[in-house]
């Protein structure tokens, strides 16, 4: 009796051990959406959408022609209330159009690096560091071409139990000589969700 009461025992608690364990699943990147907020797939796709249209644009593509033009990409703005990382975003934007060839990138990624740039160069030459027939001078750095701007809106609609959400990532390619605007698209996510009659 006594040793069929201790396996019963360990049973329990073995069964108790692994009810309280933590378990983890991989989650597919294309799942369907489960919440109204706009999520990491989201992003990934819309940027993917959004490079894929301007690499392929025929203004883009005659304005690089026989050059690949400097290009700056200014950090997304975030005009929704939800807290979306704009800066990896921007970055993800940034290496995808990088990785295309088209363009250059002058790395203006803190603020303020023109300026360390410019007093480190004075400091060097000023202390004699570098060789004079080599030093890097004040103005020389290489002059932009073009800046990729964007934005992500959104428009909230609440009726009942249902909530109708609509997310905007706009974006806009701007010639830096003539002002032109050389590109501009922009991508829609639209979701939708409804609360239980009873429960949380």
């Amino acid at each position: 009796m006594k040793k069929s009461t201790f396996a019963f025992c360990l049973l329990s608690c073995a069964a108790l051990l692994s009810g309280c364990a933590t378990t983890f699943k991989e989650v597919p990147l294309d799942r369907a959406a489960a919440t109204t907020k706009i999520e990491p797939q989201d992003i990934r796709r819309t940027v993917e959408k959004m490079t894929e249209s301007l690499l392929v644009a025929p203004g883009v593509k005659e304005f690089v022609s026989n050059r690949r033009p400097v290009l700056d990409v200014e950090p997304m703005k975030n005009r929704t209330t939800q807290h979306v990382d704009m800066i990896s975003l921007t970055d993800s934007i940034r290496m995808q159009l990088l990785r295309s060839g088209m363009f250059r990138f002058v790395d203006r990624s803190s603020v303020g690096t023109a300026a360390n740039d410019i007093e480190r160069i004075n400091q060097e030459n000023q202390l004699g560091l570098v060789d004079p027939s080599k030093a890097v001078k004040a103005g020389q750095q290489t002059a932009l071409d073009m800046y990729l701007t964007g934005a992500l809106s959104e428009i909230k609609n609440v009726e009942g139990r249902t909530t109708d959400q609509y997310y905007k990532f706009s974006m806009i390619l701007k010639d830096l000589k003539t002002g032109e605007i050389v590109w501009a698209d922009e991508q829609e996510i639209r979701k939708e969700g409804t609360k239980p009659v009873l429960g949380w």
